[in-house]
């Protein structure tokens, strides 16, 4: 199935708060790209030390002719962590930042290890910025598909990185709270991801920055949930968690990476949720480059696949 969906046109007032914080010879060539090349849509803005500047627009790979240095790289670190980068480690040693307006970071250095755990970054290498934005009607499929089974179909959503699992659960999160049929919606965000660009009026409990598997049972316990959303399930101790939620009657909305629905069901973090049929359905998510259409791939799991 295949969906249209509509762009915001006026230029994204996130990318204003990033220009001002990255360095400045970086945001001025960025300026005058945009007003070259009209108000293009960005999804990402990759700096790689040594390299040049590049930039993802609806999947297309365009590389820019400015040139990143490693100054570059630690100038606009240093900035993002506002001066003290060790007020930040805790997620840099995670692989990412979270700035203001939702904006996360992609970041690469070179880590220090002491008995397996990370005790240190340097070294920075390359910065991943990725922009959040609203894709109204991105949501809606998954909605349809919930809202037949009156919203007690549990739904896996799965894709490779940066299709867009996570703008689909944002404008998920508008419909099932603030809908024509409004639910009691809590919100798993360990990253600050989908809160980005969300209203504050919006009727849902927001968890930000805890560990999932502990939102996940505070949510159930504290907040009486009709629904619960959460973004990347990875672990055990995660997949433990909705196990445990699920059998408290919450429908559930997750996502995890996979390319296909067979590798999704080869996951083993998956397989006891699988074997307890948690959820009902399995949704692929597929977006072709330069395209603003989502193709769904629906798969039934009432049955046990493992």
């Amino acid at each position: 199935m295949k969906v249209q969906i509509k762009y915001m046109k006026q230029r994204d007032t996130r990318l204003d708060y990033l220009m001002k914080l990255l360095p400045k010879d970086i945001s001025f060539y960025l300026d005058e790209y945009f007003c070259t090349h009209g108000n293009i849509t960005i999804d990402e803005i990759r700096l790689h030390a040594d390299s040049y500047m590049r930039l993802i627009s609806s999947f297309n790979n365009i590389k820019t002719s400015f040139y990143i240095t490693e100054e570059h790289i630690n100038d606009a670190v240093l900035k993002f962590c506002n001066g003290s980068v060790y007020s930040y480690f805790n997620t840099i040693k995670e692989g990412y930042l979270t700035l203001g307006q939702g904006i996360r970071v992609g970041i690469c250095g070179k880590a220090a290890l002491q008995n397996g755990e990370i005790t240190g970054i340097s070294d920075f290498t390359s910065l991943n910025i990725r922009m959040p934005k609203r894709i109204y009607g991105a949501g809606d499929y998954i909605y349809e598909v919930m809202k037949k089974d009156n919203f007690h179909s549990s739904i896996l959503l799965y894709s490779p990185p940066g299709v867009g699992k996570t703008t689909i659960l944002r404008e998920l999160i508008y419909k099932l709270a603030d809908g024509p049929l409004p639910m009691r919606v809590s919100v798993i965000d360990s990253r600050e991801e989908l809160i980005a660009g969300i209203d504050e009026s919006v009727c849902a409990d927001f968890f930000l920055s805890y560990p999932k598997e502990k939102a996940i049972s505070f949510a159930t316990r504290a907040m009486t949930p009709q629904i619960i959303v959460c973004d990347e399930i990875s672990t055990a101790r995660e997949a433990d968690s909705i196990l445990n939620t699920a059998g408290c009657g919450v429908t559930l909305v997750v996502t995890t990476h996979a390319s296909s629905f067979e590798e999704l069901k080869s996951k083993k973090v998956f397989s006891p949720l699988f074997e307890r049929c948690i959820f009902n359905y399995a949704v692929g998510v597929k977006r072709k480059a330069g395209s603003k259409k989502y193709e769904y791939e629906l798969s039934s799991l009432r049955k046990c696949y493992i």
